[in-house]
């Protein structure tokens, strides 16, 4: 046996009470695997464990009821708190391990959530394996003391039988819904031999959502993706979990993050959009995204695969992932938005975060702390975590502290008016140093086109924050044109410079804000340069002509138009003299003619490439011009 050998197998009593290994005995080689991630070297943020407690027994799980508290599941079955001042309170909130089976790693007093209105009903819930094994989530009540519960006040909400000692999930949490999320692993042994992760008729290997207020126990929320199923238990939220360990949930955007422990090559991470149920996450089809077993399997479509995973090594990896949270406290603006994650064997820790592109982004820590069983946040959004060995309890830091940058954007309007960055740095060591994309070095950057841009702030301490920022396009108002029919003349409130138009066509010496169209009918436009230099353009306005015997043309139509050999002209009132020439975009002259005591001109486009003209009419004093189309 090998010396390598000899250490992986002396390493399977200490993997962690949430999932069973079969490791091989290759060491694979150190690589990190990445599903649609961009790798970032950037060294934000820089985590740091401060202790806040200890003494505590194989604790797994904090959380808190709303107020300063923090309350720490011990394994064994006791919940312990850790008072405003910081102290651990020597009599357990709750002590259930005469009714808790937890002589194998992999069982116990497993999760814990405080309903969403604890302050007014006092109401806990647990979940636990029981004296043979099975699951059981069960509601209490907290005492007259609030720091002691009621121990006779438990109701069973939700049970699910076990066949073997490992693979029990646990986890369970109230979402931003109000519901209830319940994590079961697949059963144990190894490879989910009875294939009950995919089989929508069992309760294992799933996330189930339920309403506890709905009804008692509970109730079947009506928007669950499988409310009304015959062939499919209807509690389902999510399925295809080997051992969803933890999950949490984004508490700005109640999107979840679910670390599913992996078998024998890879540890995942799957991400769901807020209220997106109904996931098969592809347990045993996959191990990760990678085939692990195929039978009786559907198309890969079918599936939802992690957003991140990692192989099994020391170096770059690890065995067991325990998941995580994601920062939405105020103490460290440098982790704000960043999902901070740990493997509990290796001790390495990752975050992960998205880009503005939509794309995510991941950052190998190196080993941090191992052995840490789980996650917690207190009523403020600040992060902490549980060493089952040590009986440690630390709270997650930014070595970096409140040093923070941020930006002020100006959209991109046009040319004359792009887009700028105002950056603002707080906090840190200065002097600070900037690394933008774009390759500038200044403080703020201006002169910008529409795109992404990030920088690198540094500061004097070494510490690092980065910003990634969109300038957009902003949205130019377009000119509406008013008529007076009193003063019979057009007009626009907005600008500083103006160009009008005529069927497309500019018109000469109209620059003024108002224009007086002398009677002509047709379709005007205005061109408006506004007080940003910007330069847009009105929608038309059409203007109906009096007569012609008031002085006005009146063209009846252009037919074809889309013409092709010839274009027929109809204007009413034939009888005078009727000038006529056709224009190209530019204005040269390409044709014209006359039409006397007719009220009908046909004329031949053949020697005319396709494109769009003007045709002029004038009669008298009075003109129209109208476009048409030779294709």
């Amino acid at each position: 046996m090998s010396m390598m050998t000899f250490v992986l197998q002396s390493l399977y009593p200490l993997l962690p009470y949430f999932r069973t290994k079969h490791i091989s005995m290759r060491l694979y080689a150190a690589v990190l695997m990445l599903l649609g991630f961009s790798i970032s070297t950037l060294a934000q943020p820089q985590i740091e464990l401060e202790p806040i407690a200890s003494g505590f027994v194989s604790p797994l799980h904090i959380t808190h009821p709303g107020d300063e508290r923090l309350f720490v599941l011990e394994r064994q079955g006791r919940v312990r708190i850790i008072d405003e001042a910081g102290d651990v309170l020597a009599t357990p909130f709750l002590d259930i391990d005469d009714q808790i089976e937890s002589g194998y790693q992999e069982r116990g007093l497993l999760g814990m959530a405080f309903h969403p209105d604890y302050a007014s009903n006092g109401y806990f819930y647990v979940s636990y394996t029981d004296n043979s094994g099975n699951s059981v989530i069960s509601r209490f009540s907290v005492s007259a003391d609030a720091n002691l519960a009621d121990p006779d006040s438990e109701l069973i909400i939700y049970t699910a039988t076990q066949p073997y000692s490992n693979h029990n999930g646990g986890c369970i949490l109230f979402g931003p819904d109000g519901y209830l999320y319940i994590s079961l692993g697949d059963g144990g042994s190894g490879g989910d031999p009875g294939d009950r992760a995919q089989n929508p008729e069992n309760k294992l290997g799933k996330i189930h959502r339920v309403d506890v207020d709905g009804a008692e126990p509970y109730a079947i929320p009506a928007d669950n993706p499988f409310a009304g199923a015959v062939d499919t238990l209807e509690t389902i939220w999510s399925l295809g979990l080997r051992n969803a360990w933890r999950f949490s949930f984004d508490q700005l955007t109640g999107d979840m993050w679910i670390a599913d422990v992996g078998q024998n090559l890879y540890e995942e991470l799957n991400f769901e959009a807020a209220g997106d149920g109904g996931h098969n996450y592809g347990w045993r089809c996959y191990e990760g995204s990678y085939t692990f077993n195929p039978s009786g399997c559907e198309g890969e479509e079918f599936y939802t695969f992690p957003v991140y995973e990692y192989n099994h090594s020391f170096s770059t990896g690890g065995f067991s992932v325990t998941g995580g949270i994601r920062y939405r406290g105020a103490e460290f603006p440098g982790m704000y938005g960043y999902y901070l994650m740990a493997d509990y064997v290796s001790g390495n820790w990752w975050w992960v975060r998205s880009n503005l592109a939509g794309e995510w982004e991941v950052e190998f820590l190196d080993e941090i702390e191992d052995d840490i069983a789980g996650f917690g946040e207190d009523v403020h959004g600040e992060l902490y975590c549980a060493d089952l060995s040590s009986g440690i309890i630390y709270k997650i830091k930014d070595a970096c502290g409140d040093f923070a940058a941020s930006a002020i954007v100006d959209s991109f309007y046009c040319d004359a008016s792009p887009g700028a960055i105002d950056l603002v740095v707080v906090a840190g060591t200065a002097p600070y140093s900037f690394e933008w994309s774009d390759g500038s070095t200044t403080e703020d950057i201006s002169g910008l086109p529409v795109g992404v841009y990030a920088v690198n702030v540094f500061d004097n301490a070494g510490c690092e924050r980065f910003v990634e920022v969109e300038i957009a396009a902003g949205t130019l108002p377009v000119p509406t044109i008013l008529y007076d029919g009193g003063a019979g003349t057009l007009s626009v409130e907005t600008g500083v410079m103006w160009q009008w138009y005529l069927s497309g066509l500019p018109i000469d010496g109209a620059t003024g804000q108002t224009l007086d169209p002398g009677g002509q009918g047709g379709d005007y436009q205005v061109e408006v340069v506004l007080d940003n230099g910007c330069t847009v353009l009105s929608d038309e306005y059409t203007l109906e002509g009096t007569s012609i015997e008031e002085g006005t043309l009146n063209v009846i139509g252009l037919y074809p138009n889309p013409a092709t050999s010839f274009l027929q002209v109809r204007w009413s009132n034939s009888g005078e003299q009727l000038d006529w020439k056709v224009q190209d975009l530019t204005g040269s002259l390409l044709m014209s003619g006359q039409a006397s005591g007719a009220a009908m001109l046909e004329l031949d486009l053949n020697d005319l490439p396709q494109g769009t003209y003007f045709l002029t009419l004038q009669q008298s004093s009075n003109t129209i011009t109208r476009s048409f189309i030779r294709q």
